[in-house]
């Protein structure tokens, strides 16, 4: 029978055909049935492969018999056990092997020496006989047989060892090879066969693995390093070969140091920055430049020499303008060209960068010499600029570099038709693609394709939540296109962009278009929405107050809002503590005045109104109007009328401020006497007739019209029962022979007429009185003033002694 493993064969002479030798007397009988006794594990053992002799090529053995030779080998093993045995008591004391681990790297060299070499596991031991028992070498029937010697130790490796077997005078290599067995035997295990009457056996290295190298390699070198006595005194090796090695003569070092070259790293910051720009291109060209351009920055340079050092700039910078305009300090110097240069210098700079406008939009320097074509340039040029941006809008808007320059064209320099180019990449790519030049705004574009509706609104909401950044909510652009999506949404839609703006509305309301979107979201959005936006406008109010456009948003919060309390906790609260520096403003006076007498046409606009009766039917406000009116105007009331008292000089005499007084005078709730009391005693002041550096109220262009409407709103007071009227406060102020010296100018008599037209009979008794004998005085004067009062005078003769 034959078995083939990997490049080796084997051949194993047949069991069954083999001729039985010739019974001995020493052995005991053997039958077909068996020893009854049991049989030898000799008797058992299978065949022992060997390897031919003198051959070195372990992948082929021959089958031989083991039971010619087993009482012989079994001696042999003995005398190799004995002498192995001998040798590791002298070398290896049993205290090392006691302390040494099995997996741990042999420390002394008494160690090193004691590992004996261990054989492979035989790759008989893989095999099955034909009857299905497991073969066994005898090496392994003499181990069970004997039992674990005393003394035995294991091998310090768990894997194949190197290959040593011993030679004897007739050479043959006996082996072990099994696959997967754990080569942990003891030393004795070990097969080796020798003659104890022959010489002492020489071993034979054969062909290692590389592990069982690297092994070796690795004790050797923990051998030797176990020579150097402790770690100190290897240290102290190192450092005198480095003392030996840094031993040179001074001169050689001096002559060292100066072929040596000066590395950029020791240099000083300011002089290793200098040698970085100097290894740049165009240095020279770049430091004249930036000469030239300190120049043409003085204001006292004469036009000839400033067209000279331009003409001089773009020789020097032409052909090198793309990689300028990138770069911190050249890209000044191209700005200082556009800004002093001749048309004609201008269009040559554009003609060479023409075709990164896009890019350059986005860069941090150069984006400025984009905002130098959009200033300075010709109409054709900017024109073009605006025109590059085309395809690419929504990206530059979303960069924090470009949105400026696209703001400043959109906002500064293009018309309408351009606007919507612009605005158009918002509704969808087909507009970005296909541009419409006669519509100019999304109303008509609706008008003429009223079925793209749903489409444009769409995109115009995909493209919008991308732009919810406070960086770019701060633009124009971004507001209007806000604006048309609110104005055109419907329900479901616009709540949606209504959640996702209403904490970023404050940086919106500068423009009109972000205002109305603020409103809309007022008017259109629930409890919660409303909510979340007046907390937004926290420590803000005052500066909405004051806007151009956003007052408009606290308008209609005052229309939609229901919770006045809310309201006057957030809202007015800051407005009460900024009240001064509000009344002071054209824009924060119109919120004032809202909170006093709403939607009054006296005070706003048609058109104002109108816009604002857009949100009076919204879905979210449940409370009755006049009602929600009341109760903001009772809240505003008493400081309004505290504030006439404290500042009452600053608002009587002022033209801006009259209004407002006469709103807080008119229509506040309680009891105005102490505000009407303070103007009064500004009234009762002495007055001298012309006097030009202290003018009285009476003579006063402001004071004088605010006398007047306080006192015919008195007719209004008796008509709806007010106990307090303006013109009983002024005359129980006055002192006597004031109404007297009021006469004496044409705006006094004025004033005194008024006075007389209330038809209250105490007010009209108390002037008639102290007017007594003016009537002569009267008839001299010329002005239209003492005509008018003297014919009343006489009207009232009948009535009244004069």
């Amino acid at each position: 029978m034959k078995y083939k493993m990997e490049d080796s064969s084997f051949e194993e002479e047949p069991s069954r055909t083999r001729r039985r030798p010739p019974r001995s007397k020493n052995k005991k009988h053997t039958s077909m049935r068996g020893n009854p006794e049991g049989d030898s594990l000799y008797q058992k053992q299978p065949t022992k492969i060997t390897a031919p002799p003198n051959t070195d090529n372990e992948d082929s053995f021959e089958v031989h018999s083991p039971k010619k030779r087993m009482k012989k080998m079994e001696r042999d093993v003995q005398v190799v056990e004995r002498k192995t045995m001998k040798k590791k008591k002298s070398m290896y004391s049993d205290t090392d092997l006691s302390s040494l681990d099995v997996t741990d790297t042999p420390d002394t060299l008494s160690q090193i020496s004691a590992i004996a070499p261990v054989s492979d596991v035989s790759m008989m031991t893989t095999f099955r006989n034909p009857r299905g028992r497991h073969d066994m070498t005898w090496e392994k029937a003499v181990q069970k047989a004997r039992g674990q010697p005393d003394g035995a130790e294991r091998s310090f490796s768990r894997k194949k060892s190197s290959k040593v077997v011993m030679m004897y005078n007739r050479p043959e290599v006996i082996r072990e090879v099994a696959e997967g067995v754990e080569s942990d035997k003891s030393v004795e295990n070990i097969p080796a066969v020798a003659n104890a009457a022959e010489e002492e056996p020489q071993p034979l290295e054969r062909r290692k693995s590389i592990k069982v190298k690297i092994k070796r390699a690795a004790s050797n070198a923990a051998g030797k390093l176990k020579t150097l006595k402790t770690k100190k005194q290897l240290n102290e090796s190192r450092t005198t070969l480095g003392v030996k090695k840094r031993k040179i003569d001074e001169s050689q070092m001096e002559e060292k140091s100066e072929t040596k070259k000066t590395k950029l790293k020791e240099l000083p910051f300011r002089e290793r920055k200098k040698v970085r720009k100097m290894l740049k291109n165009n240095y020279e060209a770049i430091q004249r430049s930036k000469k030239i351009w300190e120049d043409l920055r003085r204001q006292d340079l004469s036009e000839g020499k400033k067209v000279a050092l331009c003409d001089e700039l773009l020789e020097m910078v032409k052909g090198n303008m793309k990689e300028f305009a990138f770069a911190h300090d050249t890209a000044r110097v191209l700005q200082c060209l556009i800004q002093y240069g001749s048309p004609e210098q201008r269009e040559v700079v554009y003609q060479e960068i023409k075709d990164q406008i896009v890019l350059m939009s986005k860069s941090k320097y150069a984006k400025f010499l984009v905002k130098k074509f959009l200033v300075y340039g010709p109409k054709p040029m900017k024109n073009a600029v605006i025109k590059s941006f085309h395809g690419n809008v929504r990206k530059l808007v979303r960069h924090a570099e470009a949105s400026d320059v696209v703001e400043l064209a959109y906002n500064d320099y293009a018309n309408a038709s351009q606007r919507l180019s612009l605005l158009e990449e918002f509704y969808g790519p087909s507009f970005t693609l296909f541009k419409t030049p006669d519509i100019k705004s999304l109303d008509q574009l609706l008008l003429i394709q009223p079925d793209k509706k749903e489409m444009i609104l769409s995109n115009m909401k995909e493209a919008l939540l991308t732009l919810i950044d406070k960086t770019i909510l701060g633009h124009s652009m971004v507001h209007r296109i806000f604006h048309e999506f609110f104005a055109h949404a419907k329900d479901k839609m616009r709540s949606d962009m209504i959640e996702s703006i209403r904490e970023h509305l404050v940086p919106m309301m500068h423009t009109r278009d972000g205002a109305r979107t603020a409103m809309y979201c007022l008017w259109y959005g629930t409890s919660k929405d409303r909510k979340i936006i007046m907390k937004s406008f926290k420590s803000h109010v005052a500066k909405i107050c004051k806007d151009e456009f956003g007052y408009l948003a606290l308008i209609a919060l005052f229309d939609t809002v229901d919770d006045t309390k809310l309201v006057g906790k957030i809202v007015l609260e800051e407005i009460f503590k900024s009240l001064h520096d509000i009344a002071q403003n054209q824009h924060g006076r119109k919120v004032l005045q809202y909170l006093l007498c709403p939607r009054d046409p006296h005070f706003f606009q048609p058109d104002l109104v109108r816009i604002l009766k857009e949100g009076d039917n919204n879905p979210h406000s449940k409370k009755d109007t006049a009602l929600r009116y009341k109760e903001l105007l009772t809240m505003v009331s008493p400081p309004f009328l505290q504030y006439i008292v404290d500042h009452a000089r600053d608002l009587v005499l002022e033209n801006a401020s009259l209004l407002l007084v006469l709103s807080i005078l008119n229509y506040s709730l309680g009891d105005p006497s102490e505000a009407m009391k303070a103007v009064a005693e500004i009234a009762a002041e002495p007055f001298v007739a012309g006097s030009l550096e202290n003018q009285h109220i009476v003579e006063h262009p402001a004071g004088h019209m605010t006398l007047k409407h306080l006192i015919q709103r008195d007719r209004e007071r008796i008509q709806a029962g007010q106990p307090v009227l303006f013109s009983q406060v002024l005359l129980r102020t006055l002192k006597d022979g004031s109404l007297k010296s009021w006469a004496a100018c044409n705006r006094g008599c004025f004033t005194l007429l008024f006075l007389l037209e209330v038809d209250h009979p105490e007010i009209t008794d108390t002037v008639i009185s102290q007017l007594s004998g003016i009537r002569s005085s009267l008839k001299k004067m010329t002005f239209r003033g003492a005509q008018i009062l003297l014919q009343k005078l006489d009207a009232l003769s009948g009535e009244y002694k004069l």
